[in-house]
């Protein structure tokens, strides 16, 4: 083999090992494609009366007015 065929092997390895490295399990099925200005997340989970009582309690202790 002469030079240039042995870089030529090298690279195609290189890059075929590379683009195995990005097909992680992980990142299968996600969104590829986004709607701007939607979101496609989990909706958020309500706030209970406890939890906004607390919090508008501890806001009222903050303001300086």
């Amino acid at each position: 083999m002469n030079l240039f065929s042995k870089f030529f092997v090298i690279f195609f390895i290189l890059i075929t090992a590379f683009n195995l490295s990005a097909c992680r399990k992980e990142e299968q099925g996600r969104p590829l494609n986004y709607n701007k200005g939607v979101y496609q997340g989990n909706a958020d989970a309500s706030l209970t009366d406890g939890k906004v009582y607390q919090l508008r309690k501890r806001v009222s202790g903050q303001a300086w007015y």
